[in-house]
């Protein structure tokens, strides 16, 4: 087991549901928001819902916080789970590239306001999603791939 195994648990229909909405919007980027928990020091993220950009393109996504707490607050009433909420982002990039400078920056910024690290998946044209947990000051930078197979995390 790697760091990032040790740190994060993505399930199944997770990589699914980005690699779906990824080919749908392809050619421009997607991206939204990640649900799931903390449990210890590892986060374990059950659902992916997206958050719609209209103005997205091919280099650009981004998460407007209005439409984010909707489509947030409307998952978050269709799961039920008590432990569910938000524990970061994932959006794809057509082109063949993961997290760019950009993303880091957005994903730690966000990271500030939390007593918890957060995650960003990036959904690769490859088939891969590539996973940053962010720095805290209990918890270092990790960066790792997952592939985007079914295969991948649990319930």
């Amino acid at each position: 087991m790697n760091d990032l195994d040790q740190a994060l648990q993505v399930a199944a229909e997770v990589t699914s549901t980005i690699a779906a909405a990824a080919a749908a919007a392809h050619p421009r980027e997607t991206g939204g928001v990640l649900l799931g928990w903390w449990l210890d020091e590892r986060i374990m993220v059950h659902h992916a819902v997206e958050v719609p950009d209209p103005d997205a393109t091919q280099g650009s996504w981004v998460r407007d916080y209005d439409t984010a707490q909707v489509a947030l607050q409307e998952a978050l009433g269709d799961q039920g789970h008590p432990w569910l909420g938000y524990v970061g982002d994932w959006h794809s990039h057509p082109a063949n590239f993961g997290t760019s400078s950009q993303d880091l920056t957005s994903i730690q910024r966000a990271a500030n306001q939390y007593d918890h690290p957060l995650v960003l998946l990036v959904h690769r044209t490859d088939g891969v999603v590539e996973a940053v947990i962010t720095a805290s000051a209990n918890h270092p930078l990790i960066r790792g791939l997952i592939p985007d197979s079914p295969e991948r995390g649990t319930t």
